[in-house]
């Protein structure tokens, strides 16, 4: 039988494999496509949040406001643009989910090194599904599956690490934390009312003793925002100005469309039934946390799509009980099979069936920002903060061919990520015809949703301020639209209201097209910065080296995240060299300085020198 040391160093070898494997599955879609920004549409909302938030202050930025804190600590820490450290974050967040799914499947008890490397491969794999821009939500699952993998070590430091990566995670995205919530509250009743042995209420305490020192973090990272300036009022989405408007009929209709049109993606045919036999195979409170996420999921699925109220296929990107599930029972139909390299090619067969339909709608995502957009965003942005401050700076969005909503979000967002950070509260769009617009009238074409959206965003814009309009190449579609009267004509890409104050230097850190390259190499160096950071506090709640190193990338996510937060409350600047570095061997310090005072209180008591080692409570028999 193989030694312990020689045990660990192949669980690290395998750990290592898949990180890098991961890696280089999030960073395809870049290479494939020689893009130089990230995939999916909202990069310029976390530029205009991070912007402003560093000029203003995270209450700004609205009720995300951990991400707001994350992206400059890691852009300054590293001494990267926003661009590539929105891009380093995205596609680091994705490996560290598969890593931290390996984690927690490797605490199943009865278990094998099949089941976790599967369940590490699916996580991530899965995490494409929000890796196409949805960085907040990202955000929050690391920590929130790296919280699941401590307090299955049952033991006192586990729960308040969970409280920690709970409280870390929700301030990344705190709707997102609510749904978790109740993933927990449902795992901890189960426990209690249904688990008849003593490890039952045990564990039902440990979950809610850390869901209630997760909810206090959030609650006081809230409650702090009250202190500082009211959020941008602002849709970020097509979604976020049907919700305003309240034209619920065609919001249900857009969810249930992105429903019908995703639901292929989330899970090959083969995950269900697999999911059913680890669910079944499965014991102990890792199969009772996962399959009550799971249970949740089953009805809340319905209820998005009879009701309308919130996108159903955002509950299936977050289901990653399913994945986690079926590589549970990967490994225990592999577990059946008489020699182990042929389980292994089963294994290895069943994780490829589910993950390739994943991986090719992968490789197909694309950007929503082009570099010619960008460079004539930045141009506008530039005759912009010419003007007073207090000046509307209204965007013109049109495109003839739809109603114009998506364009409309787009533009506010990209103008918002390129002005100063401290004029995104100036920016406005007026959805039609920049002629409309100078006349003061909404630009009206038989078409509801267009026509309400001209409504609506002519009679937002203030009265009682100065006005500079702007048309933007890439914003109108219209041709003609630059030549409008009333206007003056830049260049072939920008046209405005406001006169010519040239000469234009570039704004301070505007925002600027990255590379494959330094993509790749900010992805890299970012999830070697959270697994440096979250290391010690993975360490010192395990007591375990292999899962230690599988989740101090989530760790690292939610230290950061709550250092970061703590230190901009304080009036610490997040944009600076040093206000990033102190984030940073603040988060990542106290960690290896609780590892530090574990060791020496193990020391003390059994007067060993030997590496500590995790103690769990033993399941009941199954």
């Amino acid at each position: 039988m193989p030694s312990s040391r020689t045990r660990t160093a192949v669980d690290l070898a395998l750990i290592g494999a898949l990180a890098f494997a991961l890696v280089r599955l999030f960073l395809r879609p870049t290479f494939l496509h020689d893009s130089p920004f990230p995939v999916g549409p909202d990069l310029s909302v976390y530029l205009w949040w991070t912007r402003i938030g560093a000029a203003e202050g995270l209450s700004a930025a609205g009720w995300r406001p951990g991400i707001s804190a994350l992206l400059p600590a890691v852009s300054s820490t590293l001494g990267v643009g926003l661009v590539p450290a929105v891009a380093g974050v995205q596609y680091a967040l994705g490996p560290a989910i598969g890593l931290a799914g390996a984690a927690l499947v490797r605490e199943r008890r009865g278990g094998g090194r099949l089941d976790w490397v599967a369940g590490g491969v699916l996580g991530g794999v899965f995490a494409t599904f929000l890796g196409a821009g949805y960085v907040a939500n990202l955000a929050f699952v690391a920590p929130y599956l790296a919280a699941a993998v401590a307090l299955a070590k049952r033991s006192c430091r586990g729960t308040v690490a969970a409280a920690v990566l709970l409280g870390g995670g929700g301030l990344a995205h705190p709707q997102f934390f609510a749904l978790g919530a109740g993933i927990l509250a449902v795992t901890a009743g189960w426990s209690w009312v249904f688990v008849h042995h003593p490890n039952g209420h045990r564990d039902a305490r440990r979950i809610l003793a850390a869901l209630l020192g997760g909810v206090a973090i959030v609650g006081a990272g809230l409650a702090s925002l009250l202190a500082g300036p009211d959020p941008v009022r602002a849709d970020t989405s097509k979604d976020g100005f049907l919700r305003r408007a309240g034209q619920w009929a065609t919001l249900r209709e857009t969810y249930l469309g992105r429903f019908r049109a995703n639901r292929g993606r989330y899970a090959a045919f083969v995950s269900g039934p697999l999911a059913l036999v680890g669910g079944l195979t499965a014991s102990g409170i890792v199969r009772r946390f996962l399959t009550a996420w799971l249970a949740v999921t089953a009805v809340a699925l319905p209820i998005g799509i009879l009701t309308g109220w919130f996108p159903p296929d955002r509950m299936l990107t977050f289901a990653f009980c399913v994945p986690l599930l079926a590589a549970m029972g990967i490994g225990w139909i592999g577990a059946r099979v008489r020699f182990a390299w042929l389980g292994w090619a089963i294994g290895a067969v069943l994780v490829a069936a589910i993950a390739l339909p994943a991986v090719r709608a992968w490789d197909e995502q694309q950007t929503y920002v082009s570099p010619d957009e960008l460079h004539d965003a930045n141009l506008a942005a530039r005759i912009a903060a010419t003007t007073p401050p207090g000046t509307a700076l209204v965007f013109v969005a049109d495109d003839p061919t739809t109603s114009g909503l998506f364009l409309a979000t787009h533009v506010v967002n990209l103008a918002r990520a390129t002005v100063p950070g401290d004029r995104a509260r100036d920016v406005y769009v007026f959805v039609g015809a920049p002629e409309e617009l100078l006349a003061g009238r909404p630009s009206l074409r038989n078409d509801p949703l267009h026509d309400l959206a001209s409504r609506t965003t002519l009679a937002e814009l203030p009265a009682d301020r100065p006005r500079a309009v702007f048309v933007v190449r890439e914003f109108d579609r219209d041709p003609a639209a630059l030549e409008t009267p009333g206007l003056n004509r830049w260049d072939t890409a920008v046209a405005s209201s406001v006169g010519d104050p040239r000469p234009l230097p570039a704004l301070p850190d505007e925002p600027q097209p990255s590379s494959p390259d330094a993509i790749g190499s900010a992805t890299w160096r970012t999830l070697l910065l959270l697994t440096i950071v979250g290391f010690g506090w993975a360490w010192w709640a395990t007591g375990d080296i292999p899962g230690a190193a599988a989740s101090s990338p989530a760790f690292g996510v939610a230290v950061l995240t709550l250092a970061a937060f703590a230190l901009e409350r304080m009036g610490v600047s997040l944009t600076s060299a040093a206000g990033g570095a102190l984030a940073s061997a603040l988060g990542g310090g106290l960690g290896y300085a609780l590892v530090l005072g574990r060791g020496l209180r193990d020391r003390r008591a059994d007067g060993s020198a030997d590496v500590f080692e995790g103690k769990a409570e033993a399941d009941p028999p199954p």
